[in-house]
């Protein structure tokens, strides 16, 4: 039984306001305890002794801190059947339940037209009805007989769950009460038999309480077209580069630039371990931004209709580019890369960034794998319409096998210390592709890999 407190009928509106109002319900959400204010309100929506409490807002928010396990404290507005609440509420769960104490109470009346006249009630005879109690808002606070419905309509899921969301029209719209009338047909989540409602006003005057009866099926209506997915996995596939990508790089170059900043002492003295975390930190945004750039680029290159500029580029120029670009890479490693002389050149047809991100993948993969201290190679060649450039290493090498899957997307070849996507081959050899060229691999175990652009000549 709901305890009571017995505040003056005189009180004041201020002083109603400023009085602390004390709940506790108990980990099922049941209401234990509530002062008259709250008992009335929790009535007035349907609630009744011994039940789950009605008052959403409330309910929603000591859930939230059972599931915490811990003190929550937040600003709350309850829509009753007449006025608003405006409140603070203070949350403690505990061993037996929750304590809610409830502060600010402030009302305000709600519209005139929020308080209609009841209707007329409907009670049809059946033995297979089903009783459901509706709070103003259309949340189900009770199913008289669970046992006639689905076997997934337990209380738990149904308590405050709107009306729309478990019961919908003949045709499978959500149902809307304030515009279906009495002896619609509905049918219900889950459900396939057909139902009767009829809905009348609850002898408080709050909320609605709705009656079900079985009715025979009718005949199937011409299926509707589907409405458009919630979740549109296809269309969140294509968002990437255009706004989740953008979206991602400014924050990680915040904290690149800020961990840089700290790693280097430039805002002044560090110790050497903090140092060495903050470049850990660093490296670690610029291996997300380089996860960010295959996902756009894979998200590019699959996408209909992707094509590559053809425009006259020069493959010895481009490999010096790259070579230069990860310079201080290899250095750390001691490893030297023999690039193309200053006077050498080499024309073809290609993309110009499109070729330069090929070669620094390729440039790239060959520093990873290599052994310290190792030489690279970057070898032009030409034939008589093709020409290309050859990134060749001293690495462990490749097996044949190995070969038939290193382009494959996703395809990581045990090779997961490295952090890598699994993405760059693949990404390679389609934009070689589609500059009309190939991208291709010589190798043996032991006796490092030769990769080979091949593009068009002019």
């Amino acid at each position: 039984m709901i305890a009571r407190a017995n505040p003056s009928e005189a009180a004041s509106a201020s002083a109603m306001a400023d009085h602390p109002h004390v709940v506790k319900i108990d980990r099922d959400g049941r209401l234990l305890h509530a002062d008259a204010r709250v008992a009335e309100l929790h009535h007035a929506l349907g609630g009744a002794e011994g039940e789950v409490l009605a008052i959403p807002a409330l309910l929603d928010l000591a859930r939230h801190a059972m599931r915490l396990g811990m003190r929550l404290s937040r600003p709350l507005t309850i829509v009753g059947p007449k006025e608003s609440v405006d409140l603070w509420c203070d949350c403690e769960p505990g061993a037996q339940g929750i304590d809610l104490r409830i502060s600010q109470w402030r009302e305000r009346p709600l519209p005139e037209a929020e308080t209609a006249a009841p209707l007329p009630i409907f009670a049809p005879s059946s033995e297979t009805s089903v009783d459901i109690r509706v709070d103003p808002l259309g949340r189900i606070l009770h199913v008289q007989d669970m046992v006639m419905l689905p076997a997934d309509w337990d209380a738990e899921r149904v308590t405050l769950k709107p009306v729309g969301a478990l019961i919908a029209t003949e045709d499978g719209a959500p149902l809307v009460l304030a515009d279906c009338h009495n002896g619609v047909r509905v049918r219900l989540i889950g459900d396939p038999r057909c139902w009767t409602l009829y809905r009348t006003r609850s002898d408080a005057g709050a909320g609605w309480n709705l009656l079900l009866t079985e009715a025979p099926a009718a005949p199937e209506p011409q299926a509707a077209p589907s409405p458009p997915p919630l979740f549109d996995g296809e269309r969140l596939a294509h968002m990437f580069g255009s706004q989740i990508g953008p979206a991602l790089r400014q924050p990680i170059g915040r904290i690149i630039a800020n961990a840089e900043t700290i790693g280097g002492r430039l805002e002044g003295p560090l110790r050497s371990d903090y140092a060495g975390y903050a470049g850990d930190i660093a490296s670690a945004g610029r291996h997300l931004l380089a996860l960010i750039d295959d996902l756009a680029d894979l998200e590019a290159i699959e996408a209909s209709g992707f094509s590559a500029a053809s425009e006259p580029v020069d493959l010895a120029d481009l490999a010096r580019r790259a070579a230069g670009l990860l310079a201080l890479k290899a250095a750390d490693r001691s490893i030297r890369i023999d690039k193309p002389a200053e006077d050498e050149s080499m024309a073809a047809t290609g993309e110009f960034r499109r070729v330069l991100q090929v070669l620094l993948n390729l440039l790239g993969n060959a520093i990873n794998y290599a052994p310290d201290g190792s030489m690279i190679w970057l070898r032009l060649d030409e034939g008589p319409d093709w020409a290309s450039v050859t990134v060749a290493d001293q690495g462990p090498g490749l097996s044949e096998e190995d070969q038939q899957r290193l382009f494959n997307k996703w395809e990581r070849l045990g090779r997961s210390g490295d952090g890598g996507s699994g993405l760059g081959l693949y990404i390679s050899r389609r934009l070689a592709l589609a500059m009309q060229g190939d991208l291709t691999v010589e190798s043996a175990p032991g006796q490092g890999a030769r990769f080979t652009l091949v593009l068009p000549k002019i």
